[in-house]
């Protein structure tokens, strides 16, 4: 389960540094198209930044291969990727702040006049130990 939270972790990364990058790359372009070749240098730190990042990403992925070693049948990474899914949403529901929450429940009350955010948090929370001792059974 740590290495299918750690390879989500290291998409929603790779999409981040992806991102700042091209904008970044397109910025130093633009400073040095409009004003002097002499922009260019600022790619050089860029470069030393993503090296290093590619680097620890490297090691990341080495540990993630030795948590995981085993393939997952289609029903295994289903149910896994199912609970991974809920504990996040109640990570997420825990962290959200009250006021947001207060916003959500709105929200809910006037779209689906019921608290369907709340409700299904509360279900999935109540649920994940059942829901974990279920996914043991599978890998048992």
């Amino acid at each position: 389960m740590t290495a299918r939270f750690a390879r989500r972790f290291v998409r929603l990364a790779d999409i981040l540094v992806a991102v700042i990058t091209i904008i970044l790359v397109a910025g130093v372009w633009a400073l040095t198209y409009f004003f002097s070749a002499w922009w260019w240098l600022l790619v050089l730190p860029l470069l030393f930044l993503l090296g290093l990042y590619v680097i620890v990403r490297l090691i990341v992925a080495v540990i993630i291969s030795h948590v995981h070693v085993g393939q997952l049948s289609k029903g295994q990474r289903t149910a896994l990727d199912d609970f991974i899914d809920k504990v996040q949403q109640a990570i997420e529901a825990r962290a959200t702040p009250l006021p947001l929450i207060a916003l959500i429940c709105i929200k809910d009350i006037v779209v689906h006049r019921d608290l369907t955010t709340v409700r299904k948090i509360i279900s999935e929370t109540a649920g994940l130990r059942r829901d974990y001792q279920d996914l043991e059974k599978l890998f048992t």
